[in-house]
């Protein structure tokens, strides 16, 4: 990923939320960007969740709030949140539950899981067919993208089924990328570089 300079103006604010049992690897799309955007010169927070290959929804959500905290406090600029799977459906829980206190400017979804396929994580309520779950994300959120695959085990039933025609945004989908995952290819995601700059850019780009 070529890290080419801000020319946006005042750096953002980013924190980028893993799913479950992501540690961090070097290579997957993640850790390249978060490089790539300090090197730009943006506040860029990705920390990592617990016990990831048994999340606990408390723990997670205590540790998203305390972030967030973090984003806002981290000077001026825009804030952008970007989730994978698991990490959209914590953000998602905490908006529907309220706990959200200060609204951010983007939040971008990679490849949101499913949540009736997230049933080992007790306690987690998110109903994306409930009309009050658009309306909480509207709440706290500027500007929701979303973009996943046409070959995602994660959303069996389509990402523009599943997530877009829900919560009101036409996904963007990109054909056989799978869940997004370093494993399958995805370490330099040139065009996800150039949205956290421009959110007019090509996301699809390579």
């Amino acid at each position: 990923m070529t890290a080419a300079a801000n020319t946006s103006g005042a750096p953002k604010r980013v924190l980028i939320l893993h799913g479950w049992t992501n540690r961090r690897q070097e290579g997957n799309w993640h850790r390249i960007l978060v490089s790539a955007l300090r090197h730009q010169g943006h506040q860029v927070l990705y920390p990592q969740f617990p016990s990831t290959d048994n999340p606990t929804l408390e723990d997670w959500q205590d540790l998203l709030l305390a972030e967030l905290d973090l984003l806002h406090e981290a000077g001026p600029g825009e804030t952008v949140v970007i989730g994978h799977s698991l990490g959209c459906v914590n953000f998602i829980h905490a908006a529907v539950e309220g706990k959200i206190a200060k609204p951010i400017d983007r939040l971008l979804f990679v490849a949101p899981a499913d949540p009736k396929l997230l049933g080992e994580i007790r306690g987690l309520k998110v109903s994306l067919n409930k009309a009050a779950t658009k309306d909480a994300l509207n709440s706290v959120v500027g500007e929701l993208t979303i973009i996943g695959s046409d070959a995602d085990a994660w959303t069996p039933d389509g990402i523009q089924e599943t997530f877009g025609s829900p919560l009101g945004v036409e996904a963007i989908v990109i054909e056989g990328a799978g869940h997004f995952k370093g494993d399958e290819g995805w370490g330099k995601w040139q065009g996800l570089l150039d949205w956290v700059n421009d959110p007019s850019a090509d996301i699809k780009v390579r």
